[in-house]
């Protein structure tokens, strides 16, 4: 497994992945390696809970208070089951996402390679900001045996999760790498370290 050379520091690789893939697992590994990672989704919730304005854009979009954790639990039903509401929410959440991992890049300006962990990279347009994007790979089937697992839900709650995000065979197609993770988890990390040998072998 190869990757491009590396330019100036840092150097963002975009890691993404769907939903029970092993992308939080293949996360905590690139961490244990002793790599800055960015994670989007905790940014969100920071979001929640500091940012009133964009909490009243919300609320305002979905026409209820959102005041504890049922609430945002039902604005995650609703837009699983509405695309156009999921869309309009991004429209508010990632541009703050956005400007928050500016503020976060830069205060690692001393670091080679930089991890931006975010489930929706190319939903949201966010690999365009990239250097490389990477993929944690599984079929659509494995997803949904670790979600019934993992969620305690049901085959039928477990595919229409899937269906409202990218399917995994289309971001396959658009990422530059992909970690395998169809099996034992050795593996994953074996690849990448791998990627990072990559970059390493460029010093």
């Amino acid at each position: 497994m190869s990757v491009p050379n590396v330019k100036n520091k840092p150097y963002i690789i975009g890691l993404t992945g769907g939903i029970a893939s092993g992308k939080s697992v293949a996360a905590n590994y690139f961490k244990k390696s002793g790599i800055v990672v960015l994670d989007s989704d905790l940014i969100v919730q920071h979001l929640w809970q500091t940012n009133d304005e964009m909490v009243r854009k919300i609320e305002a979009l979905f026409d209820f208070e959102i005041k504890t954790k049922q609430d945002r639990k039902r604005i995650s039903q609703i837009i699983f089951n509405d695309r156009k509401m999921r869309l309009k929410l991004n429209d508010i959440v990632h541009p703050l996402v956005f400007l928050e991992l500016e503020k976060q890049l830069a205060m690692h300006q001393d670091q080679k390679l930089i991890v931006v962990d975010m489930p929706l990279l190319f939903e949201v347009g966010y690999e365009k900001k990239c250097d490389v994007t990477c993929l944690v790979y599984t079929t659509e089937e494995i997803q949904i045996e670790r979600l019934m697992i993992r969620d305690q839900m049901s085959k039928e709650d477990a595919f229409l999760r899937l269906k409202s995000q990218m399917s995994i065979e289309e971001k396959k197609l658009k990422v530059d790498i992909i970690f395998d993770n169809q099996g034992d988890l050795n593996y994953l990390y074996y690849q990448i370290d791998q990627f990072l040998k990559g970059f390493l072998d460029e010093e």
